[in-house]
């Protein structure tokens, strides 16, 4: 063989070397690469399965809120008193039906979004000052407020309510707002004011009574001494001042008798501020005090 043979033998197998060494450096960028592929789908799918789950989640998390929202829509309407809440700038962001047809005889989409001064239609501008003066009081305490006070109501009528206000706060522990809760009280007051009024007739019966009592006897005296008198000085000239003595006898008779015909409560202004009964509204008896 010569020299040349030996030669192209070597080159020959030198490049087929190298070439190995290439084939085999691609074909391990080959699996490096097809392990990224892997290592990146297996990511991608992880991804979209971590997706997919955050995904249900939160579909089953906004159920649950839709749920938690309509109870609590429920709940507020099925309570009896009526509700409203407002934002931090006096706006109605919500109410109970209770609150809008029986209070304002609005529907709730009509209230929500307004303040009380947009519905001086439904709510006089006298009460609504009250009650934003009232809510700035519990603004500023940022506690637990209450308040009596009369609301118009849809019938036209003014009733008395109870107002329990309760501050609304933010994360920053703020005040955010407000939620009002309201008690009808008319007939509670409309109560108490009637059994104020029986016991004071009870007293005034108690007292006309024992007054009548201590005053009959001696009357009846008076009145007897009275009518001798009359038939011993008849013709004399001190027979007028005697008829008008009998007069006044019987105005107190009349007065007596006025005391025990007392049947309710009545007064009238009497020296300034001082007042006493009315025995003519009081007493069912038809004589006149005069």
């Amino acid at each position: 063989m010569t020299v040349f043979l030996w030669i192209a033998i070597a080159v020959f197998l030198l490049a087929a070397g190298w070439g190995l060494h290439l084939l085999r450096l691609q074909n391990r960028k080959i699996r490096k690469l097809k392990r990224s592929l892997l290592e990146a789908h297996h990511k991608t799918h992880q991804q979209q399965e971590t997706h997919t789950e955050s995904l249900t989640h939160w579909e089953q998390t906004e159920e649950k809120l839709r749920g938690f929202l309509q109870l609590m829509d429920t709940l507020l309407n099925t309570i009896p008193n009526p509700i409203y809440y407002k934002d931090s700038q006096g706006v109605y962001q919500g109410c109970n039906k209770v609150f809008a047809k029986q209070v304002l005889g609005l529907t709730r989409d009509r209230i929500i979004g307004k303040r009380p001064q947009e519905l001086t239609d439904a709510m006089p501008a006298d009460l609504a000052a009250v009650y934003q003066r009232e809510e700035h009081i519990m603004l500023e305490k940022a506690d637990f407020h209450t308040f009596e006070a009369p609301v118009q109501c849809a019938d036209g009528q003014r009733r008395d309510f109870l107002f329990s206000l309760a501050p609304v706060l933010d994360r920053e522990g703020q005040v955010d707002g407000s939620v009002a809760v309201l008690a009808d009280l008319t007939e509670k007051n409309r109560a108490a004011r009637h059994r104020i009024q029986k016991e004071k007739l009870e007293g005034v019966l108690e007292t006309a009574g024992a007054v009548c009592h201590e005053l009959n006897q001696p009357l009846q005296a008076i009145s007897g001494y009275t009518e001798l008198m009359a038939m011993k000085l008849d013709g004399h000239e001190a027979r007028p001042y005697i008829d008008k003595l009998t007069t006044q006898i019987e105005r107190m008779r009349d007065i007596t008798d006025k005391l025990q015909g007392v049947t309710r409560y009545e007064t009238k202004d009497y020296a300034g501020n001082t007042k006493i009964i009315d025995l003519n509204k009081a007493s069912t008896t038809e004589k006149i005090i005069r």
